[in-house]
């Protein structure tokens, strides 16, 4: 089942950032993000305070957080970030 992608303005920007000079990066996460719309709950939920987000690793130091709204069918990508970075959503 694919799930629909619903982005934050965070993720939008992280986005754009990481993703402007690397190609290699863009396609690694563009691939990152279908795999989750396929089969999101394979990927690692966090704890408190983030309970309720999941994460995955991209390309070694990056993580993509998201959160799946499980009665929506939608999966809210919240950041790309670099993991030291990444969890002060």
């Amino acid at each position: 089942m694919t799930w629909r992608l619903q982005v934050s303005p965070e993720f939008k920007r992280d986005y754009r950032k990481r993703c402007a000079k690397d190609a290699a990066f863009r396609k690694a996460v563009d691939k990152k993000v279908a795999q989750i719309r396929e089969n999101l709950l394979h990927y690692k939920p966090l704890r408190k305070p983030l309970h309720g987000l999941r994460r995955v690793h991209v390309m070694g130091a990056f993580v993509i957080v998201f959160e799946p709204l499980q009665g929506e069918q939608v999966v809210r990508l919240m950041r790309l970030a670099h993991h030291d970075e990444a969890y002060g959503i």
